[in-house]
């Protein structure tokens, strides 16, 4: 019963994601693996990916990331495009710039172990949830 709750879940982020300014198929391939990006020292020895500031054009720099312990089977997000990142070692991240107007999801689920998703728009984050199914969901503002 809990999976197909979960695949309800996912079936409906999907298809409102799409419904929002999803991406193609072609995108998804380039996006689906966990990638490291790109970070800079931000003088304490750790690294950051926050942006400092807004980016020009209508656009909004935009990190969705999930916090745990472990791999996860998949992570289902939407941003600039939507896609799956598969068989991911946490934590994970995605950033991406993205225009105003579309809506940001992030959906991990771990079965047993709590997971945390969040969503940072411009350096501050919109929205945090935890649990075995978390789901974060954000509308940029026009």
């Amino acid at each position: 019963m809990r999976r197909i709750l979960i695949m309800c879940t996912v079936a409906g982020m999907l298809a409102s994601a799409t419904a929002c300014g999803g991406g193609s198929k072609g995108d998804d391939a380039k996006t689906a693996s966990a990638k490291p990006t790109d970070t800079a020292d931000t003088g304490t020895g750790k690294t950051s990916e926050e942006p400092t500031s807004k980016p020009a054009g209508g656009t909004h720099a935009v990190v969705l990331e999930v916090l745990g312990t472990g791999e996860l089977p998949g992570i289902l997000y939407n941003a600039k495009t939507s896609g799956n990142a598969t068989n991911v070692k946490l934590p994970w991240k995605k950033t991406d710039e993205v225009p105003a107007g579309h809506l940001l999801a992030v959906l991990a689920s771990s079965g047993s172990e709590k997971v945390t998703c969040s969503i940072t728009v411009d350096g501050k984050v919109v929205v945090k949830k935890t649990g075995t199914v978390a789901q974060c969901r954000y509308t940029l503002k026009k």
